[in-house]
């Protein structure tokens, strides 16, 4: 085992030296995105190799991002008997979410209301992705949006996967080109070369496009770490990424206002309550905080305190279930083992 990870280490190794080299040379390269991104790819699979010969087996998933929960790890307990569990790295998530007024005290903006116009203007691109959100009146938005846009001199081209698309239009030009050649054969000179030349152009961009979008090449959640394989166009800025468990995570922080309209309670209950102290024990985890002037809030602590919070529990194999997947059936193993080992 040992000599299989010095591998994978060597070869991480020489990927990133490959990894400088491109991006010292990345206006002479041709195509340098997609270099670039191709030796990420790379990386981060063989990244994922490691991930798995270390594979930590846990009783317990956090109920938000549905991650291990290992010996480590200190999960929020709520629900009437603990059984909903939160991840540090979903608390870590949800106190990322800050209001504008927040967020520009943190980047130290002068001009108030900046970020706020932004949200409506170059920002919009990340609304899909629930790194911003309006939350009734107010804009909500993830503090990794200060390292994507703001610290990098508020360029809108880091936010939009502009070299993508310009790959994918610059296939369909080729392609309309070729087609055009095609039925204009018989009248154009040489038109067989050009044919051929435009043929082994749109041969390598349909593969350089279809390796992107194929769902084949791994992305690790900056958030909770789990690794990514999702058809159609990656979702990542630069280095960062983000699974479809941490966006519910992150779109489920809002404004007491909306929370309250959301779950039909009275309108001031939550402030009412909060006088009251009966929410403090929400604040020690950020699950319920001041952001800037304007109170923030988990849908999940609405539903430990009003309403009911349910977990859902990972079924245990029993007798003849035996799972196709060998992760799993490994993990089946290990926990029957413990708990027979706990028995004795």
């Amino acid at each position: 085992m040992s000599m299989l990870m010095d591998d994978y280490n060597k070869r991480l190794s020489q990927l990133h030296s490959t990894l400088d080299i491109l991006l010292k040379e990345y206006d002479r390269l041709p195509d340098a995105a997609y270099q670039v991104f191709s030796i990420e790819a790379e990386i981060r699979s063989f990244e994922l190799r490691k991930d798995r010969l270390n594979l930590e087996f846990s009783h317990f998933n956090c109920s938000m991002c549905k991650q291990k929960i290992t010996d480590a790890d200190e999960p929020v307990r709520m629900g009437a008997k603990g059984s909903f569990m939160i991840c540090p790295r979903c608390i870590r998530t949800i106190n990322q979410i800050k209001g504008t007024t927040e967020l520009e005290e943190q980047l130290g903006l002068k001009s108030p209301g900046t970020v706020k116009q932004d949200c409506e203007g170059p920002l919009k691109p990340l609304q899909a992705e629930k790194l911003i959100r309006k939350s009734e009146k107010c804009w909500l938005v993830h503090e990794v949006v200060a390292d994507l846009f703001y610290r990098v001199g508020r360029r809108r081209n880091n936010l939009l996967h502009s070299w993508i698309e310009e790959m994918s239009d610059r296939l369909n030009m080729l392609k309309d080109q070729k087609q055009l050649l095609d039925e204009l054969r018989t009248l154009i000179p040489d038109s067989h070369t050009q044919i051929l030349s435009l043929q082994f152009q749109i041969q390598d961009l349909q593969t350089k496009v279809d390796r992107i979008k194929g769902g084949k090449l791994p992305y690790r959640c900056s958030q909770c770490g789990v690794w990514i394989k999702e058809g159609g166009n990656p979702t990542f800025f630069g280095t960062y990424t983000i699974c479809s468990n941490c966006k519910e995570v992150v779109s489920n922080v809002m404004t007491t206002s909306e929370a309250e309209k959301k779950h039909g309670l009275t309108s001031g209950t939550i402030r009412r309550d909060n006088s009251r102290g009966l929410l403090d024990k929400y604040k020690k985890h950020g699950l319920f905080r001041m952001s800037g002037k304007i109170w923030l809030i988990h849908d999940v602590v609405i539903l430990d305190k009003y309403k009911e919070l349910k977990s859902e529990d990972t079924p245990v194999m029993q007798g003849s279930e035996i799972s196709s997947d060998l992760s799993q059936r490994s993990a089946s193993i290990f926990n029957r083992v413990m708990e027979s080992r706990r028995g004795d």
